[in-house]
């Protein structure tokens, strides 16, 4: 059984891992991450705004 400490140890170096590979992977796609939304956006080209189409946020792209 582990302890507490080395419990969370492990669990927070999984969640780094994890961030560290989504930014490798995914450096020239647009991450939501709005409230928890793990979703990436989608770019409309034309006016120049991201979407998610998950939970709705928008962002302009400058």
């Amino acid at each position: 059984m582990l302890s507490r400490a080395t419990t969370s140890a492990v669990a927070h170096r999984a969640s780094s891992m994890r961030r560290m590979r989504r930014r490798a992977f995914n450096a020239n796609r647009l991450y939501c991450a709005t409230n928890g939304c793990t979703s990436f956006l989608v770019v409309d080209e034309i006016g120049q705004v991201a979407h998610c189409e998950i939970c709705g946020y928008s962002r302009r792209l400058s």
